[in-house]
């Protein structure tokens, strides 16, 4: 589900931005799970009602829906979200939180420190029942939202202003979209880590496999980014049995390179 949910998301990004080399770690909304979660790790101990690993859980999900609402603070003007003002915003808020992790990093403990490197890196090892229950309906969500949200998106991904005219909110859209990706990375990136590439490679893949119909895209992302993930943690499990990999690593190792020839191809194009 996990998974699921991130390729889920990654495929909206795209959407929104018509841009396939968007996901949600590009606007910030991964980077404002990660610093919140820090915070949870670094100041935990001296915090008393941070020092737990539901406090964790609940300030990265917190993290998420907060990047989502500063990015469209900026990004709004005058009643209208303009889309690249939103990509701007995104970029920087990720390098606002990523330079508020290093500094955390530098005054973390041995202990902390540790704990940081391996939330970052990104486990399903450490992800319970008890948890998944608790954030089951943002995993169940993308499934019973993607038909009502698809229509729309096909007609915007021709252009704001053609989406506009063909009787599509866009306004409304563009908010939808960023909430709905805030929460449901901060649920994944709160149970499981920071876990990248998932949300760039799945979408694109799916893309050229089946095409650009957003009915049939959202759906089949969720499947098979679900699908992919499971198979990455499985191989991460067997290849130093019994210690087990990060699957983040994993997957950055996988999604990197996928990621270069993505930019190569549009080189080409140019």
């Amino acid at each position: 589900m996990v998974g699921g949910s991130l390729a889920w998301s990654g495929a909206l990004a795209q959407g929104l931005f018509r841009n396939p080399i968007v996901d949600p770690g590009l606007i910030g909304i991964t980077a404002g799970c990660s610093l919140f979660a820090s915070i949870a790790i670094v100041l935990g101990t001296s915090i008393p009602f941070l020092h737990s690993i539901w406090s964790i859980v609940l300030f990265s999900f917190l993290g998420g829906i907060s990047s989502s609402f500063i990015i469209f603070f900026f990004a709004k003007s005058k009643g209208r979200t303009d889309i690249f003002s939103l990509l701007l915003s995104g970029i920087a808020v990720n390098a606002i939180c990523f330079s508020a992790i290093g500094i955390l990093s530098y005054i973390a403990n041995e202990a902390q420190l540790r704990n940081l490197s391996l939330w970052n890196m990104g486990s399903l090892g450490g992800a319970s029942w008890t948890n998944l229950k608790s954030f089951s309906i943002f995993f169940i969500l993308p499934l019973f939202i993607s038909p009502f949200i698809a229509k729309q998106l096909n007609v915007f991904i021709l252009g704001e202003r053609e989406a506009s005219h063909l009787g599509v909110s866009t306004e409304f859209l563009k908010t939808i979209i960023i909430l709905l990706i805030g929460v449901s990375v901060g649920a994944c990136i709160s149970l499981v880590g920071n876990i990248g590439f998932v949300g760039l490679a799945v979408p694109h893949i799916v893309r050229l496999a089946i095409g650009q119909d957003y009915k049939y895209l959202l759906i089949t992302s969720y499947l098979l980014g679900g699908g992919l993930l499971c198979f990455a943690d499985g191989i991460c499990r067997i290849i130093i049995a019994p210690s087990e990999i990060p699957v983040g690593i994993a997957t950055a190792l996988l999604g990197s390179p996928f990621f270069l020839s993505l930019i190569r191809k549009r080189m080409n194009h140019i």
